[in-house]
């Protein structure tokens, strides 16, 4: 999509206020792929959600695990987790907070994102984890 400076400007000021995040955010797309979901459509769906925005995307990071499993056991979690303790990026775009909230202990993941100054954005946080 083709956009004026103009629009782009007036979009990125929007985005600003109505969420609370930086702009141009740099971010790392995360997701647990399940068992019978097409990775190429959450990616479509994830830059889709950070193009809104007007963020960059530094990295993508993927497990084909199910939602279930803890993040302490998904083997790409600590690379997800490496953008962000390094700078790289300053959040993590999912899509939906219920597939990072795995851990054992449930605030764990909330506490080390504020430590890290990291944000967690949802893609979708009504129909995430819906077929489409």
């Amino acid at each position: 999509m083709n956009r004026s400076p103009g629009d782009t400007s007036r979009r990125r000021a929007l985005a600003d206020v109505a969420s609370a995040f930086p702009a141009r955010a740099s971010v790392v797309l995360y997701a647990c792929v399940p068992p019978g979901q097409k990775l190429d459509d959450i990616v479509m769906r994830l830059r889709r959600h950070v193009e809104a925005r007007d963020w960059v995307v530094v990295g993508e990071v993927f497990d084909h695990t199910p939602t279930a499993t803890p993040l302490e056991h998904r083997p790409n979690w600590a690379q997800a987790q490496a953008y962000i303790t390094t700078g790289q990026a300053t959040g993590i775009v999912t899509t939906s907070r219920t597939a990072c909230a795995q851990t054992s202990e449930s605030s764990s993941l909330v506490q080390w994102l504020h430590d890290q100054h990291a944000f967690l954005s949802e893609e979708s946080p009504t129909e995430a984890g819906a077929a489409r």
